[in-house]
């Protein structure tokens, strides 16, 4: 590959912020990645803090992915026990709490193949 603005040398890696082939005349060691000398320095750095703040959110995602499905199961289980009826067990109190429950549990293995997958990809 050569160098997107010296076309007689070659190139010694890529911007991360255009993706254009950098000579060692054009390129800025930015040290987690290069960038183009002054034009696209800004933006890789920015992009750089990106990527650091999205690994903080998703470390911060993973410690609380079970706390909504969590939720919506002990309020689904104990709205249907405290609506629950002996004569009338369909009745709404039930019947929402038991939908409640469900899509708690539905949430849970959501989550569940959500992370497994992240990890997965993460780990390539």
């Amino acid at each position: 590959m050569r160098c997107f603005v010296h076309h007689d040398q070659e190139a010694v890696g890529i911007c991360l912020a255009c993706g254009k082939g950098l000579c060692p005349d054009c390129v800025a060691d930015l040290g987690h990645a290069i960038s183009c000398r002054g034009a696209c320095e800004q933006t890789a750095r920015e992009m750089h803090a990106q990527n650091i703040r999205s690994q903080a959110i998703l470390n911060a995602q993973k410690s609380n992915r079970f706390l909504m499905p969590a939720f919506f199961i002990v309020i689904g289980a104990v709205w249907g026990w405290f609506t629950f009826r002996a004569n009338d067990p369909f009745n709404f109190g039930t019947v929402s709490g038991a939908l409640f429950f469900i899509w708690g549990l539905v949430l849970f293995m959501r989550q569940r193949r959500l992370y497994k997958d992240i990890d997965r990809n993460l780990s390539k």
